[in-house]
């Protein structure tokens, strides 16, 4: 199985095997000009953590920038009013 994200002229593949991959590559490559950049540690501003078994993203730093922006990096945390394990 094979998964393509794009973001305009940017685009994550994601596969369950190597040879699914290899083959995602020379099918786009075959259409349009491509550059493997590797791995992605960054994408739209969104960071990328892969490990063997876990693919992990976060906004953890987008949201840190906005909160200085905004002059809310010293406010309060306040707990979540909703108990998520009544959402089960």
């Amino acid at each position: 199985m094979g998964i393509i994200t794009i973001w305009v002229n940017d685009l994550m593949l994601f596969t369950s095997n190597d040879t699914m991959m290899e083959h995602m590559k020379k099918s786009i490559e075959s259409e349009w000009q491509a550059t493997d950049l590797g791995e992605p540690s960054k994408i739209i501003g969104i960071e990328v953590t892969i490990m063997p078994g876990y693919l992990r993203i976060s906004q953890g730093k987008y949201i840190e920038n906005l909160l200085r922006k905004e002059n809310m990096a010293e406010a309060n945390l306040v707990g979540m009013p909703l108990d998520l394990l009544t959402l089960k």
